[in-house]
């Protein structure tokens, strides 16, 4: 069990700055789509509502967009 949990806790993920919020879902997807394409990394939509569930280099990840305070919105990524 505490094995379990640790998993869970362990859980990677990251951010991606955005120059300003997607203002609806297909501006959404095409940032991720975006952002993808720039770092030259393999991937697949999963699912493509809010939040986007994503296979990136073989990893499943959940992306949502957050309001990151002072620098703005982000696309954070949070493997599942």
């Amino acid at each position: 069990m505490l094995k379990s949990i640790w998993d869970k806790a362990m859980k990677k993920g990251f951010s991606v700055e955005l120059d300003q919020a997607p203002k609806n879902k297909q501006e959404f997807l095409d940032e991720i789509e975006r952002y993808c394409k720039r770092e030259h990394v393999t991937y697949e939509f999963i699912d493509y509502n809010r939040p986007a569930v994503i296979k990136i280099d073989q990893t499943i990840y959940t992306c949502q967009v957050l309001n990151a305070g002072r620098p703005g919105f982000v696309l954070h990524f949070k493997e599942i």
